[in-house]
């Protein structure tokens, strides 16, 4: 399933600014009060944007496709 964007607001709070994360924005990435997110730049395709993350990075997919072909030519290839 594919997620949607979210449009979140930046506030005021206390002179700062702030942004609420909505409950389903919560829910959706399994998180509570006191929990850490961050907020990642990364571009999809040419637009800069903001990702919320429970990682402080996001994995290259190159990254990943260069373990996959390491772990197949030293014989640990993942089970499908």
């Amino acid at each position: 399933m594919k997620k949607l964007p979210m449009k979140i607001v930046i506030e005021e709070w206390d002179g700062d600014g702030a942004i609420r994360i909505p409950d389903e924005a919560l829910q959706e990435l399994e998180l509570d009060v006191g929990d850490a997110v961050y907020l990642i730049e990364e571009f999809v395709g040419n637009t800069r944007c903001l990702v919320q993350s429970k990682k402080p990075q996001i994995a290259d997919r190159i990254d990943e496709l260069t373990e996959t072909w390491d772990g197949a030519r030293l014989g640990n290839a993942p089970e499908k």
